[in-house]
């Protein structure tokens, strides 16, 4: 699994389009509907945060069912970092804020590769020798 992570209107998706220009993908964007993770070929998975808002399991639920969902499956996270900045006033984005940043520490300890996005500088944080 590869993790490519960074702030909103960053780069991500871009440079996600540009590693994988020549190589077949699903590309599943998970504001508009189920998470539903392709079991063939290689899978980007992009917005998972938004569908973590959108969700009414638990977030422990929540989070183990993205995790099988993605079992030996070849992935690309694109993960929006929503803990830096101002603390939302309300609860409830608090407590998304809150479940992002512990479903993204659990998916950055499973990846094999993790990159920030810095302004379209991609920075890599975490690699691991084949």
């Amino acid at each position: 699994m590869r993790v490519i992570i960074g702030g909103a209107h960053n780069g991500k998706r871009d440079y996600v389009k540009r590693i994988l220009v020549d190589v077949p993908h699903h590309w599943v964007d998970c504001s508009v509907g189920e998470l539903e993770i392709p079991s063939d070929g290689k899978v980007v998975v992009d917005r998972i945060e938004q569908w973590l808002a959108q969700t009414e399991l638990p977030e422990a639920d929540a989070v183990e069912f993205i995790l099988k969902s993605i079992e030996d499956r070849d992935v690309i996270f694109i993960l929006t970092d929503v803990g830096r900045g101002i603390v939302p006033m309300d609860a409830k984005q608090r407590a998304l804020r809150d479940a992002c940043g512990r479903l993204y520490q659990q998916l950055i300890a499973q990846a094999d590769e993790v990159t920030r996005i810095w302004y379209g500088l991609p920075q890599t944080l975490k690699k691991i020798k084949e």
